[in-house]
């Protein structure tokens, strides 16, 4: 295996990794990709990054970039849950995508992100300016109160405030974009024009970028000469293998809102549902909750391969 790169970055996953306590699994796919998005960070290319669906591309990058903490951030507070730096952008291509759309949602998002740095200031802005905005306002009350003041000559505002705003407003303009990598998911359905436009945001900016799509993704961006030799970084991600479920499975971990039976699974419960996810976390949670589905349905208490075939029969799309 690798070695991690010293990348401040959380190795966290997504729900498809966490057990059922809400504590992380982290997985080798995981952490692969983890350090393809930091080698494509540390020497600012284009990367690209392929596998089948439901095997954990979205959730790892949603991981990665921290989406899950600064898209809920309090409206008031605007707190993030800890102290480290913020400085990805992830980008889902919709469905109708043009250049412009592309330009104007990919410049919202690092917005989105410079206004995490922005935040401190602000509040830090707020505070001051209202301390000196009550103390003025109680200070031109005492004059005006005094006997021989018109009101039709108020005292002036003390300049401080104005001076401290403009200072605070300065430190504003003085934060630069800290966006050093965009991650861009779904990215097969980007249109050529679209592409183009990618091309431009790369060039234009500081940024590594890193394109997460579909297998065969690389093949369709190989037609496009200008855009692929820009590409420094190719990542397959991998189901997970039988051993990594293997693993995986007798730890207890489960989707989160899902309670399984306490107790390690059975090797035959376990062989049973490697052979029918294959590796694929999205197959591997629809399963498992329909385990507890036809646990709660038959009051049963212990998860037989019986239980894993019942559950099986019950979805709409898997494999054998």
């Amino acid at each position: 295996m690798q070695k991690q790169p010293p990348h401040p970055h959380p190795k966290s996953a997504s729900k498809g990794t966490a057990t059922s306590d809400g504590v992380f699994v982290e997985t080798i796919e995981h952490r692969r990709f983890v350090e393809f998005c930091d080698a494509c960070r540390n020497f600012r290319y284009i990367g690209l990054c392929y596998g089948p669906p439901g095997i954990g591309k979205t959730l790892s990058a949603v991981r990665y970039s921290r989406a899950d903490q600064i898209q809920p951030r309090d409206a008031w507070t605007n707190e993030v849950k800890d102290n480290r730096p913020i400085d990805t952008v992830l980008y889902t291509t919709s469905v109708v995508n043009t250049p412009s759309r592309v330009d104007i949602d990919i410049s919202m998002a690092k917005e989105r992100v410079r206004n995490i740095l922005l935040d401190p200031i602000l509040q830090e802005a707020r505070i001051v300016l209202d301390e000196i905005r009550l103390k003025d306002e109680k200070r031109r009350r005492d004059i005006i109160d005094k006997p021989g003041c018109s009101p039709e000559n108020p005292p002036a505002v003390d300049p401080t405030y104005f001076e401290t705003y403009k200072h605070y407003q300065a430190r504003q303009r003085a934060v630069s974009d800290p966006t050093t990598l965009i991650l861009v998911d779904e990215a097969d359905r980007l249109h050529m024009n679209s592409l183009e436009q990618m091309r431009s945001i790369f060039d234009q900016g500081t940024a590594g970028m890193v394109l997460i799509g579909m297998p065969g993704i690389e093949k369709r961006i190989a037609r496009f000469p200008q855009f692929y030799s820009r590409i420094g970084f190719v990542h397959e991600f991998r189901p997970l293998d039988a051993n990594q479920v293997q693993e995986l499975l007798p730890r207890c971990w489960a989707p989160a809102g899902i309670k399984l039976p306490d107790g390690p699974l059975s090797p035959e419960v376990v062989a049973s549902l490697i052979r029918m996810t294959g590796g694929n976390f999205r197959l591997l949670t629809r399963l498992l909750t329909q385990i507890e589905r036809v646990l709660s349905v038959n009051d049963l208490h212990h998860v037989s391969v019986e239980v894993v075939e019942a559950a099986r029969d019950s979805l709409v799309i898997g494999t054998n």
